[in-house]
C-alpha cells in the first residue's frame, strides 16, 4: 500500500512539473487583408504572463529566451503582467536578465498588465525595458517597417491597463491615435485583457485585424472538452480563453489568447502548460 502510494505521489509531482515548467510552442498562420507584401511570411513570437517575482528561477527564463531565439522571430509583442504585483523592487528578479536578453532576439514590443500598474515600481520597470531597447505601448501606435523593403509598412497598437476597469473608454481605442496614413494600414493590436475583444472593434478607423491577448492563464486549470476553469475578468467558465476567435461582425478579425508563460496567485497550473505563440504572417 504505501508503495502505491508513493507511486501516486511521485507521479502527481511529475505531472505538475510538466504542467507548469514544459513550455508548449503553439503555432498560427494568420491571413491580414491587404497586408504588404514584404511582411507576408513574417514571424511574431507573443509571450504574455509571465509574472516574474523573488521565486522566478533564473534557469526558467533563460529555458524560455533559449526557445525564443530558436524561433528566430522578426518581432517579440508582449501583452501583460511581466512581473508580479505588489513588489517594491526588482533587484532580486531576473527581470533585467530577461530585458537585456530578449532584446537582442529581435526589435521588442510590449504593454502593460494588471499586475505591472500594480507594482510599486512602475516607473523603474518602464525605465528597465527602455534601456534594453523594449518599446512600451502605452495608449500608442506605432509603423513597423523593413529595412529590406522601406515601402512595406504595418500598424502596432499597444493598449495601456486601467486600474479602473468600471469607466474604461468609449471607444476602447480612443486614446491610440492615429494618423491618416495609419488609418489606412493594416492593424495589430496588443491588449492584455481578452473580455473587450467586441469592443476593441467599435471604432472602425482604428479596428485592429488581429489582437493579441493574455491575462486569462487559460483558464488556470483546464477540464477536458470544456475549456478553461476560471479567468480574471470573465469568471467561472470564460467564454475568451485560450486560443484564436474571430470577431463575429467580420471574421477575418482574429483575436490570439496566449495561455502566458507564469502563475499569478494560484501556483499551479493543470492540464494547462505554459505557451510560447508563433504568429505567421499571410
Amino acid at each position: 500500500m504505501a508503495w502505491i502510494l508513493l507511486g501516486i505521489i511521485i507521479a502527481l509531482l511529475v505531472y505538475l512539473y510538466i504542467q507548469n515548467y514544459l513550455i508548449d510552442i503553439t503555432n498560427y498562420t494568420v491571413t491580414i487583408p491587404k497586408i504588404d507584401e514584404g511582411f507576408v511570411g513574417k514571424k511574431i513570437v507573443q509571450i504574455t504572463d509571465m509574472h516574474l517575482q523573488k521565486r522566478t528561477n533564473k534557469g526558467f527564463v533563460n529555458a524560455y529566451l533559449s526557445k525564443i531565439e530558436a524561433l528566430e522571430p522578426d518581432y517579440i509583442m508582449i501583452t501583460g503582467d511581466i512581473v508580479q504585483a505588489g513588489m517594491d523592487h526588482f533587484d532580486d528578479t531576473p527581470l533585467r536578465h530577461f530585458a537585456e536578453e530578449i532584446g537582442k532576439i529581435a526589435p521588442t514590443y510590449a504593454v502593460t498588465g494588471n499586475h505591472d500598474i500594480a507594482s510599486a515600481s512602475f516607473e523603474v520597470l518602464h525605465s528597465i525595458l527602455n534601456k534594453f531597447n523594449i518599446r512600451l505601448l502605452l495608449d500608442e501606435a506605432t509603423l513597423l517597417t523593413l529595412e529590406e523593403d522601406p515601402s512595406a509598412t504595418l500598424v502596432l497598437m499597444g493598449l495601456a491597463e486601467r486600474q479602473n476597469q468600471d469607466n474604461l473608454p468609449k471607444p476602447m481605442l480612443q486614446p491610440i491615435e492615429l494618423t491618416t496614413y495609419m488609418e489606412g494600414k493594416p492593424k495589430i493590436l496588443m491588449a492584455h485583457r481578452p473580455e473587450h475583444f467586441e469592443h476593441y472593434m467599435d471604432d472602425k478607423t482604428k479596428m485592429p485585424d488581429l489582437v493579441l491577448s493574455g491575462h486569462s492563464h487559460a483558464g488556470q486549470a483546464r477540464i477536458p472538452f470544456v475549456g478553461g476553469l476560471y479567468a480574471p475578468g470573465q469568471g467561472w467558465l470564460p467564454k475568451y480563453d485560450y486560443g484564436i476567435f474571430n470577431f463575429s461582425a467580420d471574421r477575418s478579425k482574429r483575436m490570439i489568447i496566449s495561455r502566458g508563460l507564469g502563475n499569478s496567485s494560484f501556483p499551479f497550473r493543470i492540464n494547462n502548460r505554459p505557451e510560447i505563440v508563433v504568429v505567421t504572417l499571410k
